[in-house]
């Protein structure tokens, strides 16, 4: 196992080798978004064609690599809708997003109404501009779905109200619009369509530490742990048909048995340990990866 120094969000690196904006970057606020990895997985992950993520989520390595495409999947309905409303009419989302990011918005009665109205049917624009706001509003950026589907984060009672991200939002678009292909679906379906030539790169939900439970509730349906092995044996199998899969998960005994056929690189990043946003410490992680 190689063991890597911590990275930090300032040694991002070369922005990719577009006309997009270097100070482009995600729109979400997502949990286990992977900016601090980022110098990492600029140097493990191996050159394609294309590279191919089955777990899209706040897409900083589309946005913080250089390959000349991307398939970008995720199974989180709610988020792919509002990408794809993004690529699609950008000025729409925003001109839509834009009163909500605002002081009056600011407040839990607001962000109550709003949460209802998007647990209703809703026109896919507006319930773009309407996951935009419940992201940057609900609590620690989660986004966590009762049994029935509906979207229930409490709100963050933050006193600073966010910004929307305009310039990230017409940046992302443009890029996605030259480069990507992004789908709705299940991380199998990802691996499916994967061709020699593409790499793959998952940040699945990650297993729980010893000392504290992993959030997986990213969609009603979880993510348990046969889903886990799952993934693995798909990526072992995957590799030997000559196409590399990288995985970035928290380095415990279970991950190191799971991927027990990659190599594993150490890596110290900054989480968030609890539920106060606050309460953070340094955690290790593992980058793994299959070569073809």
């Amino acid at each position: 196992m190689q063991k890597h120094p911590q990275p930090h969000a300032a040694e991002a690196g070369t922005p990719p080798s577009t006309n997009i904006p270097a100070q482009a970057g995600p729109i979400l606020k997502w949990p286990g978004g992977k900016t601090q990895l980022l110098p990492m997985l600029r140097e493990l992950l191996p050159a394609g064609n294309r590279l191919v993520e089955p777990f899209l989520g706040g897409a900083s390595v589309f946005l913080g690599t250089d390959f000349p495409s991307y398939l970008l999947l995720d199974a989180h309905a709610d988020l792919i809708g509002m990408y794809k409303q993004i690529v699609q009419q950008p000025e729409r989302v925003i001109e839509l997003a834009r009163p909500l990011f605002s002081p009056h918005a600011a407040n839990e009665e607001i962000y109550s109404f709003v949460r209802d109205a998007f647990n209703r049917a809703s026109p896919a624009d507006v319930r773009a501009a309407y996951f935009l706001y419940l992201n940057k509003f609900g609590f620690n950026g989660l986004s966590r779905y009762s049994a029935k589907g509906n979207f229930n984060v409490p709100w963050n009672r933050s006193a600073k109200t966010p910004a929307l991200p305009e310039d990230n939002i017409r940046a992302f678009s443009q890029r996605a619009r030259e480069m990507a292909v992004i789908v709705q679906g299940d991380f199998t379906d990802a691996f499916k369509l994967a061709v020699p030539g593409d790499v793959i790169y998952c940040d699945p939900p990650y297993v729980d530490r010893e000392d504290a439970p992993s959030f997986t509730k990213y969609t009603a349906e979880g993510f348990p742990r046969e889903r886990q092995w799952e993934l693995a044996d798909l990526a072992r199998a995957t590799a030997t048909r000559g196409i590399p899969v990288v995985i970035s998960n928290h380095l415990t005994g279970e991950t190191r048995e799971l991927y027990r056929d990659a190599e594993c690189h150490e890596v110290e990043v900054r989480r968030s340990v609890a539920a106060r946003a606050g309460a953070r410490r340094k955690v290790s992680e593992g980058i793994f990866v299959f070569k073809a």
